[in-house]
């Protein structure tokens, strides 16, 4: 009878923590989009002066890993660190919003293109 309970309790405790996590990832999610967020995390996070900011691949809370969208190479990247697990729960909205809001972040267009050479030859694309 032990260990019916024991094993009640544990996979209660499990269902509360996973909605608990669930719970704080939307709050956070909530936090993030409304300018006072974005003013909070304006100064976070940046790679050669422009935003890298985070990013979810969808919209549905928790089925997609957090991700960094560099603003300036404009591409995702997967980062490498203590975030790397983490479930995201703002979707894929908040990078271009807060780009939108502090327009004047956003990066201007290179007015030169990179061409990869070797030994001052182009390299071929394929």
């Amino acid at each position: 009878m032990d260990t019916v309970l024991k094993s009640t309790g544990q996979e209660e405790h499990e269902l509360n923590e996973s909605a608990a996590e669930m719970l704080y990832g939307l709050i956070h999610g909530r936090f993030i989009l409304p300018n006072k967020g974005m003013a909070a995390l304006m100064s976070k996070s940046y790679c050669s002066g422009q935003p890298c900011l985070l990013v979810g691949q969808s919209d549905t809370p928790r089925s997609s890993k957090v991700k960094i969208y560099g603003s300036k190479c404009e591409d995702i990247y997967h980062p490498k660190s203590k975030y790397q697990d983490i479930r995201a729960n703002f979707g894929v909205t908040f990078p271009h919003l807060f780009l939108m809001t502090f327009g004047n972040l956003k990066p201007q267009k290179p007015s030169q293109n990179y061409i990869p050479r070797v030994f001052g030859f182009k390299v071929h694309m394929s």
